[in-house]
C-alpha cells in the first residue's frame, strides 16, 4: 500500500512529463481504434453490392495498416517510456541511495506505468470511439450513403482487438522498464542526466 501511494505521489510530481506520455497512449489508442473499426462502420451502411465489395477491400486494406500502426504506436510507446525513465534517473538513484532496492523501484515503476497505461486505454477508447462517429459519416459521404438513419456504431471487434494489442505492447513495455532498473548501477543514473 505504502508503494501504491509513493506511486501515486510520483506521478503528481511528475505531471508534465507524464503528461507527453499519457498523450502519446491515448492517441494511439484512438488511432488503433478508428482505423479497426472501420469495417465494422461500412458494413452497417445501406450500399449496394458492387460498392460493399469496394468497401469490404478497403477494410481489409486498413486492416493491414493497422497492424503497422500496432507496431508503430509500440515503438512510440517504448521510445516515450525510455524518454520518461532517462528523466527520473536522479529520482530512481536517490531511491537506492536511501535503501531501496532494485525490486521495490521496480514495484513501484510497475504500479506507475499501469496505473497510466490502463487511465489512457480508457480515454483512448473513448476519444476513439467519438472520432469513429465522425468517420462513419465520411465513409457515408465517399460512397454517397443516404444519412437519415444514421445510428450509434460501437464496433466490438474493434475494442477487443486494440485493448489486446495494447495489453501486448504495455507488457513488452513493463518488463523492458523492469529489465533496464535490474540491470542500471547507481553512478550511471546519476550520470546519465549529464550525457547528451
Amino acid at each position: 500500500m505504502t508503494l501504491f501511494k509513493l506511486s501515486v505521489s510520483n506521478m503528481k510530481k511528475s505531471i508534465k512529463d507524464y503528461a507527453i506520455y499519457f498523450f502519446t497512449l491515448v492517441l494511439g489508442v484512438a488511432i488503433f481504434y478508428v482505423f479497426n473499426a472501420i469495417e465494422t462502420q461500412t458494413a452497417m451502411l445501406q450500399i449496394s453490392a458492387d460498392t460493399r465489395q469496394v468497401a469490404q477491400l478497403m477494410s481489409k486494406m486498413i486492416a493491414g495498416v493497422s497492424v503497422f500502426i500496432a507496431f508503430v504506436l509500440g515503438f512510440l510507446i517504448i521510445y516515450a517510456s525510455r524518454f520518461l525513465m532517462k528523466r527520473r534517473n536522479k529520482e530512481f538513484g536517490l531511491y537506492l541511495i536511501l535503501g531501496m532496492g532494485k525490486r521495490k523501484v521496480s514495484t513501484m515503476l510497475f504500479i506507475e506505468t499501469l496505473i497510466i497505461g490502463l487511465v489512457s486505454l480508457v480515454v483512448g477508447l473513448l476519444v476513439g470511439i467519438g472520432i469513429s462517429q465522425i468517420t462513419s459519416v465520411l465513409v457515408a459521404n465517399m460512397f454517397d450513403v443516404d444519412m437519415s438513419s444514421y445510428s450509434f456504431v460501437f464496433s466490438g471487434s474493434a475494442f477487443v482487438k486494440t485493448c489486446l494489442y495494447f495489453a501486448i505492447i504495455y507488457v513488452v513495455v513493463i518488463i523492458f522498464n523492469t529489465f533496464i532498473i535490474s540491470k542500471c548501477k547507481l553512478i550511471d543514473l546519476f550520470q546519465n542526466g549529464r550525457k547528451s
